[in-house]
């Protein structure tokens, strides 16, 4: 129920706000976890860490306008596949931050990363979500729309290593999945 709360919160003061964030420089969320959002042993339960870049992600989307581009045009985001890296052995208590932002795109296919930090500056998580956007048709919904729909200047950002070897494994499973399907 606290994530919810967290989550309207969130929605409200960026909507409130000021939406003139680029997709580029991203977004930072900041927040504290609550005990309850803890381990006995003080660690961050695993199951939060998705929860909070789900909250960060909203208020990239809200932040940078991509909310308002994707409901005019019917489009549905949708996260192909993650994956998260510790920079420290635990995420520490206090104050943490999140900063999103796109890093990369190939065809219809956007990398998003979301990297953690302590309240020293330190890098505590890195994630990267490999995302696709899709519309009713059959259309794609390229890297390229979304930088038209938003009026931001068509830049070349290839996917990264990471997102790289993600895509490679959903396209080998779709494909394997859809010879399943066929035989």
């Amino acid at each position: 129920m606290d994530l919810f709360f967290s989550l309207l919160l969130t929605v409200i003061r960026t909507y409130l706000g000021p939406r003139d964030a680029d997709v580029w420089n991203g977004t930072r969320y900041s927040f504290k976890p609550k005990f309850w959002d803890r381990t006995r042993g003080g660690q961050l339960f695993p199951s939060r860490i998705p929860s909070f870049i789900d909250i960060s992600l909203i208020n990239f989307f809200i932040g940078t306008r991509m909310s308002a581009v994707v409901r005019r045009n019917g489009w549905i985001p949708i996260v192909v596949s993650s994956v998260q890296t510790r920079r420290q052995p635990e995420i520490p208590g206090g104050e943490l931050e999140i900063h999103t932002r796109v890093v990369g795109w190939e065809d219809q296919y956007v990398e998003i990363e979301h990297t953690w930090f302590d309240a020293n500056g330190a890098e505590v998580l890195n994630s990267v979500y490999l995302t696709r956007v899709t519309h009713a048709g059959r259309d794609k919904v390229t890297g390229a729309d979304m930088l038209r729909e938003l009026g931001e200047a068509y830049v070349e950002a290839p996917l990264s290593p990471t997102a790289r070897g993600l895509l490679e494994e959903y396209l080998r499973v779709k494909d394997a999945n859809q010879a399943l399907s066929l035989a």
